[in-house]
């Protein structure tokens, strides 16, 4: 059996409690989408809080008691449905990172690489290999993730308008969470899917920081460091300027595409890297 169809047979076999987990949000958020009418009660929210602003609107008791009951169950739905959302989306990206599990670190802090070594395949060749089953094993993963995606009926305006937008957007960033652990892991750092997590969590502030700083005109030093950072964050901005592309009538980003595309070449090239300095020291002293 190959070294790629291995490593992917035993990750499902090992992270299917996981997997299923993440699943289980999926699900939930389906069900929530199809029980209420999710998308409806956000507009209709949106439009009652724009008239209140507008000022009192005469009307009865009875109707004001009646919208004011409307309005906190659309809060309640609403809640649940971005308790729902941050779970899912969280899980999708906790799934590609925890699926190397510091596969070369571990491997080389426990001497087991040793193993390995003796191997006829170059060290680094050898993991790149295994690395490719990771990748396998966790498309599959979200693979389902954007089933379950598919199925729900997402508020417009807060996810990919197509089917295959909300798909493909989903395994992108499963499969780059997965390479920058994967980077982690192969630099000889154990525990990479919490550093991958806290650089993560640090690209969705960055990426903050810089919609902000746009939005008043960044000059001089500011723009440019502004300009610079979408290629050292996580690039989940780009990857949803990716997937807009597939909707009707939207000219194609090339520069959306042409980030991701550089994001899995920078990653994976940090990988090879730390592995090519692992081959020559396989053993920490």
């Amino acid at each position: 059996m190959s070294i790629v169809k291995e490593t992917l047979l035993h990750l499902l076999r090992r992270k299917w409690k996981l997997i299923l987990v993440v699943g289980l949000f999926g699900t939930a958020l389906v069900a929530t989408t199809y029980a209420y009418d999710v998308a409806g009660i956000i507009e209709a929210q949106n439009a009652a809080l724009e008239a209140m602003g507008d000022g009192p609107v005469p009307m009865s008791q009875e109707e004001a008691e009646e919208r004011g009951e409307a309005l906190a169950r659309g809060m309640v739905v609403r809640a649940l449905f971005a308790v729902l959302s941050f779970f899912f989306s969280l899980g999708i990206v906790l799934v590609g990172m925890l699926m190397p599990s510091g596969v070369v670190a571990n491997e080389r802090s426990s001497g087991a690489i040793m193993l390995w070594a003796q191997h006829p395949m170059p060290l680094n060749r050898f993991y790149l290999h295994r690395y490719a089953g990771i990748q396998l094993a966790n498309l599959t993963a979200q693979a389902l993730f954007g089933v379950a995606a598919v199925l729900a009926v997402l508020p417009a305006g807060e996810f990919p308008a197509t089917e295959t937008g909300v798909f493909v957007r989903i395994c992108l960033l499963g499969a780059v969470a997965c390479a920058v652990s994967f980077a982690t892991t192969a630099l000889g750092i154990r525990r990479a899917a919490f550093l991958a997590l806290a650089y993560y969590a640090a690209s969705s502030l960055a990426a903050t920081i810089i919609t902000v700083g746009t939005q008043f005109g960044a000059t001089g030093t500011a723009k440019m460091i502004l300009d610079a950072l979408p290629f050292v964050i996580f690039p989940e901005a780009a990857i949803g300027d990716f997937v807009n592309g597939f909707e009707s009538g939207v000219a194609w980003d090339w520069k959306a595409t042409g980030m991701v595309l550089y994001h899995f070449a920078l990653w994976t090239g940090i990988a090879w890297l730390g592995l090519i300095r692992i081959e020559r020291k396989p053993l920490r002293l």
